[in-house]
């Protein structure tokens, strides 16, 4: 996949979606569509509860298959 953390994906909801109104989604709305998709990507259970601290949390199934450009940033 291409999102090395939930939380990348959620910024990229709320800045893109929907197409015809992007930046019109509640944190709300972005937290259950985030939710929705982990789920239906088996990252998530279909019971957990998204917020701003639960988001941060996931564990993304690709994340260490990403190379920095920069090693020494962090």
């Amino acid at each position: 996949n291409y999102w090395p953390y939930a939380t990348t994906l959620f910024d990229y909801i709320r800045r893109a979606m929907p197409p015809s109104a992007p930046l019109s989604l509640t944190a709300d709305q972005i937290y259950a569509l985030s939710a929705y998709l982990l789920f239906l990507n088996d990252i998530i259970d279909e019971s957990e509860v998204m917020d701003a601290k639960t988001l941060p949390a996931i564990l993304m199934p690709n994340r260490n298959g990403f190379v920095r450009i920069n090693p020494q940033a962090r």
